[in-house]
């Protein structure tokens, strides 16, 4: 009985040693793995901005009729159309950069304490939209106080047509996708910078990248000067001066680090 107890302890502590070294295996699998998938790094963000001159303006004008007749709304509505068009290319505003919608009817509603909601007539509307650049001619100056009159031009006509608002107007510039991908090249080159700024510090430097992603991209096609107007606020803005807008790109990046 006595020899059979220590054999069965001989197998009990051989298999507790075995297991042991299963386990320490294991271990250093795992550790070794996660090494291996999760290396020494540093991980930046880059940002850049780039300021671009304005040299588009975008106009967005609806064109809205009421009357109790639907013949004469229609008649009064393709006529205001009509004079908008005119007026636009009377400023010289190639065909291809305006834009018009379909005309939209409905039946037009007032309410009333006695009635309720009663039907006075009806209702006709579009939207014109159109763009309006810089023409070049190789004076900035002179480029400049061509766009700022024909603003004001422009400005000036609409506001004085019956039935015309004028929803505002949005600036661009007409090379943004280049100045898009400039701008992201010079927030990843300031990643990098950064990232190989952050190793010399520890007496290391990086690696190859080891992901790149686009963080935040901002562009406002707006500036301080969008405006609102109808016929019965014609305010002219004399001090219009194109100006530039921001385009910012912040790049997040991570590099591998190498220790020298």
């Amino acid at each position: 009985m006595k020899i059979a107890n220590y054999i069965m302890k001989l197998m009990t502590n051989s298999d507790i040693r075995k297991a042991t070294l299963l386990l320490s295996t294991l271990m250093f699998t795992v550790l070794k793995s996660s090494a291996a998938e999760n290396p020494p790094h540093v991980t930046v963000y880059g940002t850049a901005t780039t300021s671009v001159a304005i040299d588009e303006m975008n106009w967005k004008i609806r064109i809205s009729h009421k009357n109790p007749s639907l013949e004469e709304v229609a008649k009064a509505h393709n006529s205001t159309v009509k004079e908008v068009l005119d007026f636009l290319m009377e400023n010289e505003l190639p065909e291809h950069c305006i834009q018009t919608s379909g005309m939209e009817f409905g039946e037009h509603f007032i309410s009333s304490k006695l009635k309720g909601r009663v039907r006075d007539g009806y209702q006709a509307s579009s939207s014109i939209n159109f763009k309006v650049a810089i023409t070049s001619t190789n004076d900035n100056d002179l480029d400049r106080l061509n766009f700022s009159s024909k603003y004001k031009d422009l400005w000036t006509g609409i506001s004085r047509m019956q039935n015309v608002s004028l929803n505002g107007i949005t600036y661009d510039n007409s090379k943004r996708i280049k100045h898009q991908n400039e701008t992201r090249k010079k927030a990843l080159l300031a990643a990098k910078e950064k990232a190989e700024t952050l190793a010399i510090t520890l007496d290391s430097e990086i690696g190859k990248p080891l992901f790149i992603e686009e963080e935040r991209f901002g562009y406002s096609r707006n500036n301080f000067n969008n405006v609102y107007a109808t016929n019965e606020q014609a305010v002219i803005n004399d001090a219009f001066a194109p100006g530039q807008i921001p385009i910012t790109v912040q790049i997040k990046a991570s590099f591998s680090l190498v220790t020298k």
